[in-house]
């Protein structure tokens, strides 16, 4: 399955702005989030508090990737 990935804010230390990826065997958004995390594992704390959205939908964890989805990790943030 081929994705694109949008990372945002401080995840953009641990992962490209913007990322295609080809998966084999990654069906959810949690099996995506423990490929990230095996990707990076410095990463992993901030992937725990990030919503996902998928074609810009807040998806939960068990919600299905689909293919040629845009999938883009929205760490909390704070203005001011």
């Amino acid at each position: 399955m081929k994705i694109q990935l949008l990372s945002f804010a401080a995840l953009k230390d641990f992962f490209p702005s913007k990322l295609e990826l080809v998966l084999d065997g990654i069906h959810t958004v949690s099996d995506l989030k423990l490929y990230l995390r095996n990707l990076n594992p410095e990463a992993t704390n901030l992937l725990k508090i990030s919503r996902i959205s998928i074609n810009q939908t807040i998806v939960k964890d068990s919600d299905s990737l689909i293919e040629g989805s845009v999938v883009a990790i929205l760490p909390p943030s704070s203005g001011g």
